[in-house]
């Protein structure tokens, strides 16, 4: 069991908590290792989408959790948070259970992101050695930083240096 206080069992998730649920942010990894390494490959795109539905569903189970325990508990701390306040999303990571529902948010679209910029820079013609020298550290970025990621991907990359993607032949028949 964690030293961390506050961490309440998880019942939409066997009861488990966020601290034994954590080791499972590590499934990113895979994905994020795939769309480095091996962009082009068949299953990647396909394999890419496990962590985040993975995650997703851990997350949505977590926050049906979090609702759950909240309701029974007024004097929870993410019970009072109001995600529309500065006040209320500082007040909600404040809680142990808060900032776990919080982090595989970002999990979940920080990996989406970079697929989503891995596969389209494939399907923009991107070269291997385009994609180790500039499309490799975007990524790294996209990881850490997803929104700075794509927006030196949309605004820089995608514009100065990939072709458009051609339109489709039922667009070119009409």
């Amino acid at each position: 069991m964690s030293s961390i206080e506050g961490l309440k069992p998880l019942p939409f998730l066997g009861g488990y908590n966020a601290a034994e649920l954590w080791p499972t942010v590590n499934l990113a990894g895979l994905s994020w290792g795939l769309l480095i390494l091996a962009p082009r490959w068949r299953h990647t795109p396909a394999i890419t989408l496990a962590s985040p539905v993975i995650h997703a569903v851990i997350y949505g189970l977590s926050l049906a959790s979090l609702i759950a325990n909240n309701a029974a508990d007024e004097d929870d701390a993410a019970a009072g948070g109001d995600m529309m306040t500065f006040e209320g999303v500082i007040e909600i990571f404040q809680d142990p259970n808060g900032a776990f529902v919080g982090w595989f948010h970002f999990c979940v679209y920080d990996v989406l992101v970079g697929r989503w910029i891995a596969l389209d820079s494939v399907e923009r013609g991107a070269s291997v050695k385009f994609h180790a020298l500039v499309m490799v550290p975007i990524l790294l970025m996209a990881m850490m930083f997803a929104p700075v990621g794509w927006l030196f991907y949309v605004a820089i990359v995608r514009q100065l240096f990939l072709k458009p993607v051609a339109s489709s032949d039922k667009s070119k028949s009409e």
